[in-house]
């Protein structure tokens, strides 16, 4: 069993005969379990001991917010996650129930996959790089990419709990764990939301006057507060003094802004998500990929004018207004692991697709994203 403590929010193992008092006064987490079948897969539990006490509405305790949380992030899953399940977030097998008399009386859990350690007990050991940090970022950037939006705030070191690596992979040596190589999840979508968004930054190295423009001043608008907040937390844009400085980006953060608002006036019928493949691969080419199987091709940092060519090993040519869009738990796949995985025929035969508008019967321009 564990629980985060309340030095650090760090996971820490607690006793069983501990565990099952849970709810019998106000507590501000909840618990959790790892369990491993004989075939090696592995589940994750997070209890709601006592749920008969803890249910009712006037309970003192004030802990049945638990229980609509772990229904809000089943519901959310369910609705709006099932492209990524075992991709970017864990597989969900729903909520469940199991009376135990008098040991916790009536115990609801959800049942998930396993997918690791989270971040914030990782912060501060060998294991914080920032070739992780990258990893987390680029993960969260693909959520987005989704319309998701983990909580709308991620703006301190508790909302990190919401990341996890997988250290337990027996493919995974200490040298790819210190890399970024580890595979990283998002988990807990209780306060989750559908998010159209407007970032105009990848989440990279932005610099040593990056904080002062995005976040003090405002002088430049990033276009997503829960991603503005992620890179300070990711220390992807440091304050100066307080922690150390970066070599310089790639390319001005205000330049890049500029460059991403023109090359979305010039490609109105882009996802927001295309546009920023587009910046990415132009204007920062040695970050690594949100979508590593994409090939890119066709953009110019000169001429925003040039229309971008997308292709994976999944569909083939992909036009830029439905990279994400209606896209499939097995094309998103490809996305991120295509050039491992057997071309489909689709793709092998597909055509270069001609541009066009998105747009809906009625002939007004719909948005790309939804």
């Amino acid at each position: 069993m564990f629980i985060n403590n309340y030095a650090g929010d760090r996971r820490v193992s607690i006793p069983l005969d501990n565990a099952r008092r849970w709810g019998l006064v106000e507590d501000q987490r909840v618990q959790i379990a790892q369990a491993t079948t004989s075939d090696e897969q592995r589940f994750c539990l997070r209890f709601i001991f006592n749920a008969e006490k803890v249910a009712p509405k006037h309970d003192p305790t004030r802990n049945r917010r638990f229980i609509q949380a772990l229904i809000n992030d089943t519901a959310f899953h369910v609705k709006h996650l099932q492209t990524v399940e075992g991709l970017l977030v864990p597989r969900n097998y729903g909520m469940w129930k199991m009376h135990t008399g008098n040991w916790a009386g009536t115990v609801l859990f959800s049942l998930t996959q396993w997918c690791g350690t989270p971040w914030q007990s990782l912060v501060g050991t060998r294991l914080d790089t920032r070739a992780n940090r990258l990893l987390i970022a680029r993960t969260c950037e693909a959520l987005h990419d989704l319309g998701v939006k983990i909580n709308g705030v991620m703006g301190n070191a508790v909302d990190l709990c919401h990341i996890i690596l997988d250290l337990d992979d027996p493919n995974l040596t200490e040298e790819m764990a210190e890399a970024g190589q580890a595979r990283c999840y998002v988990v807990d979508f209780s306060r989750a939301t559908q998010h159209k968004c407007k970032r105009s930054l990848p989440l990279v190295p932005l610099g040593n006057g990056a904080f002062k423009l995005l976040m003090q001043t405002l002088e430049l608008n990033f276009g997503c507060r829960e991603l503005k907040n992620l890179a300070y937390l990711l220390e992807l844009m440091p304050i100066a003094g307080l922690q150390y400085a970066f070599e310089p980006p790639e390319t001005p953060i205000k330049e890049a802004i500029k460059w991403h608002d023109d090359y979305f006036a010039a490609h109105p019928s882009y996802s927001n998500a295309a546009v920023l493949v587009a910046q990415r691969v132009t204007l920062f080419p040695n970050a690594l990929p949100v979508y590593p199987s994409l090939e890119v091709s066709g953009v110019s940092k000169e001429n925003v004018h040039e229309e971008i060519t997308l292709f994976d090993r999944g569909r083939g040519f992909i036009h830029p207004a439905d990279l994400i869009k209606h896209c499939s738990r097995d094309e998103y796949e490809y996305l991120l692991w295509g050039d491992k995985m057997e071309a489909k025929p689709v793709a092998l035969n597909s055509e270069y697709p001609r541009q066009r508008l998105s747009e809906s019967s009625d002939g007004i321009i719909s948005d790309p994203d939804y």
